[in-house]
């Protein structure tokens, strides 16, 4: 293993190489190793996150199997008709709106067109299809939803948009134009807590949410707070952690979220000391007198000058979306950030849900997400033209993502946006223009596990650094790669090792078993932690199964 220091990136010399294919269980005969960083002897303190309460239910429950309650075909949506379903479909949501107990709404196999979003607004309420292949559900969207009327919930981000002057700009192309409303939000099938924001851009919008107490203390990797009052507390409700940057620009808050590395920090850390820096939502396990034990372990000490303190979350649960496939018409991708939204699913305010087994076609996003929790995607299949996302974590918290295939373009294939906090992608796959994308904006403990890479091209990099300056650096601290499998598919070039240009401005990475088909050189940015690289055989081949099930055991 290898730390780097403060004064540079880290230079990774690969001297075994490792064909890529099958590599993600220890072969028989092959010499397996065990990670220093998982061993209690180790000579050297290395933290890592606990990332296993990722996903539904923490991973403990299986997504529920349900049967259908009730039927779009009852509503007047028939499938092949050729008919425009919109009106029944919002009709049959409208009903789903009204009833007690769970709604569980079918779709027939077929295919269903839809001209405007579809909104949950209620916790369980899943949609159910008949399959996501081509033979199963189609739902297909003919325009994008920039030829929609502008929903309400997009006001301040269009007012954000406006004042921050964002606008793409390539003078090559003859291109200057403000950025899309639907870049990153918005989608056809949306999910909301009505009366929340889909996610807070300006202070002038702000409104603080009810405190039910203050904290007092608490350590990183704790379950257990203990606050001023816990008299407005019970057991089982969610809340919110909130930690807070009152000291400005030299704040010991922003130091401790980069690990204490002397990295440029932008001034978005500092403009809004009403909002929360950070946040984390958390599950009520057990109180006794002011000390509150809470599921999660905390991602930070709670120190009296981070003013922490214990919020109301209003959220929706128990949504899923399932056996479904969304098609949108072929548009050739016109430029980044001027996207169209031709967008499937938009989650926000919503916690302990699922989408699984779907497929998009042709979208430009086809999951993204804003002030969740505990949401699992998987078995999730994207094709097509070029998108923007494929799925995305935005400012969410224990998401976790398992069995993507990405087989298409994309300018952020596998993605960690701005606030994206112990958010989980594993066992997945990427075949074209792999990117594993960090956005910008306090970001950070979140984990790429067991990801396997195509690559055709010898120029690129698959670390993605996105985001604008003012929410620099790339990444907070313990961002962690694991077991990243990358297949080279072109000739060997003249010159080896290959160069790997990894995030240069992300402090106290953990770069663990990225292994390739030819031998690569990684710089990574200051105080990184690597071990394992191009070494085949890694014992542990997902430290997300790994950590799930050592906790579930007791260990």
């Amino acid at each position: 293993m290898k730390f780097t220091g403060h004064a540079g990136c880290i230079l990774l010399f690969v001297t075994l190489i490792l064909a890529c294919s099958g590599c993600t269980t220890v072969k028989t005969g092959e010499q397996s190793w065990w990670p220093e960083i998982l061993s209690s002897s180790s000579e050297v303190n290395v933290y890592l996150p606990d990332f296993s309460f990722a996903g539904y239910k923490w991973g403990e429950q299986p997504i529920p199997q349900l049967k259908p309650t009730m039927h779009v075909a009852d509503f007047g949506a028939i499938p092949d008709d050729e008919k425009d379903d919109t009106e029944a479909l919002k009709e049959a949501f409208r009903v789903a709106h009204t009833v007690e107990g769970p709604v569980v709404l079918k779709f027939a196999k077929g295919r269903y067109i839809l001209s405007d979003i579809l909104y949950i607004d209620r916790s369980q309420f899943v949609l159910q299809g008949a399959g996501s292949g081509t033979d199963g559900t189609i739902i297909y969207m003919p325009q994008p939803l920039n030829k929609l009327a502008t929903p309400a919930d997009m006001t301040e981000l269009e007012e954000y948009l406006n004042v921050n002057n964002k606008r793409q700009r390539e003078p090559d192309r003859g291109i200057d134009e403000r950025f899309s409303l639907y870049a990153w939000s918005g989608g056809y099938i949306w999910t909301r807590k009505p009366g929340e924001p889909a996610k807070p851009y300006m202070s002038k919008y702000y409104t603080a949410p009810r405190e039910l107490a203050q904290i007092k203390n608490g350590l990183r990797g704790s379950q257990v707070i203990e606050v001023d009052d816990a008299k407005k507390l019970h057991v089982d409700q969610i809340v919110r952690i909130n930690w807070y940057n009152r000291e400005g620009e030299n704040s010991s808050l922003i130091k401790h979220m980069y690990n204490n590395v002397p990295v440029s920090v932008g001034s978005r850390h500092w403009e809004s000391p009403e909002m929360a820096l950070i946040k984390q939502e958390v599950t009520v396990s057990s109180i006794n007198g002011n000390l509150v034990t809470i599921k999660e372990k905390l991602m930070h000490d709670l120190r009296a000058e981070w003013y922490p303190n214990i919020t109301e979350w209003n959220y929706i649960s128990e949504v899923g979306i399932e056996h479904l496939r969304f098609e949108f018409p072929f548009e050739e991708y016109f430029a980044h950030h001027l996207e169209a939204g031709y967008n499937a699913i938009y989650m926000t305010n919503t916690a302990h849900s699922w989408v699984r087994d779907v497929s998009v076609h042709n979208g430009d996003s086809g999951f993204i997400s804003d002030i969740c929790a505990n949401v699992t995607v998987e078995d999730v299949v994207l094709t097509g033209r070029m998108y923007h996302y494929a799925v995305q974590f935005g400012d969410c918290y224990d998401m976790l993502a398992k069995n993507i295939k990405v087989d298409c373009p994309v300018k952020h294939s596998l993605s960690f946006n701005t606030g994206a906090r112990n958010c989980v992608f594993t066992n997945s796959l990427v075949t074209t223009a792999p990117s594993l994308d960090q956005h910008s904006g306090a970001n950070h403990q979140n984990l790429f596990d067991d990801i396997k890479l195509i690559e055709n091209d010898p120029s690129r990099t698959f670390f993605y650094m996105g985001g604008d300056g003012y929410w620099a650096p790339t990444h907070g601290a313990f961002s962690t790669f694991w077991n990243i499998q990358v297949d080279f598919k072109f000739s060997q070039p003249d010159q080896l090792p290959l160069s790997i240009k990894g995030v240069t401005n992300g402090p106290s990475a953990r770069l663990v078993g990225i292994t390739a088909n030819y031998p690569m050189e990684i710089s990574y940015g200051p105080e990184s932690y690597t071990e394992g690289i191009n070494r085949s055989g890694i014992a542990v081949t997902s430290l997300y199964e790994y950590q799930l099930k050592k906790r579930l055991s007791g260990f």
